[in-house]
């Protein structure tokens, strides 16, 4: 990595520090899946457990992954975009008591439900990392899991491994775009 690069913004510092969020994204595609494979091998209250509390390790394995990767730190010091992304993260549980609402209805509503939630919290991330494939992230997201919440019958697991799927495309896609940029 070129470590005498300056960023000219907060948004790049972001970036650039994060990588996109590729190894983010890529613990989420995995924690997603291991929800699916769980939901479907074991008990959809299986799936569930396994994508909520995975969710809580996505930032700390995600730390680890760029570590390993040995990406520099860019963010300089009065960019708070780093608070405005931990406000975010929390945008998810406190999701979770709607989520319950829908789920009580129909538990094949969880992972479209979700999807939306998670597509919803993407869409900020447009703005924080001055990346517009977050946006089609985010529509996808939204639009995918309001179509499963829509259609009837549906396998649990579906929507989960579609979801992994999607995430490990974006994971790619802006590991690579970082990799140019650093270039």
């Amino acid at each position: 990595m070129n470590r005498t690069y300056t960023p000219s913004n907060h948004s790049t510092e972001m970036r650039l520090t994060y990588f996109g969020a590729a190894p983010h994204t890529l613990v989420t595609s995995l924690i997603w899946f291991l929800a699916g494979l769980s939901g479907e091998l074991h008990s959809p209250v299986m799936g569930i457990t396994v994508l909520i509390v995975g969710g809580m390790f996505i930032f700390p394995a995600g730390e680890l992954i760029r570590r390993v990767m040995f990406v520099h730190t860019y963010i300089r010091e009065g960019n708070r975009l780093p608070q405005f992304f931990m406000l975010l993260a929390f945008t998810v549980p406190m999701s979770y008591p709607l989520i319950y609402l829908i789920v009580k209805q129909d538990i094949n509503l969880f992972f479209p439900s979700f999807m939306i939630v998670i597509g919803a919290h993407y869409l900020p991330f447009v703005f924080g990392y001055d990346m517009k494939s977050f946006g089609v992230l985010s529509l996808v997201m939204v639009t995918l899991g309001t179509y499963f919440s829509l259609s009837k019958p549906m396998v649990f697991s579906t929507p989960a491994y579609i979801t992994s799927c999607i995430l490990l495309v974006f994971a790619v896609l802006h590991y690579v775009k970082i990799k140019k940029e650093l270039k």
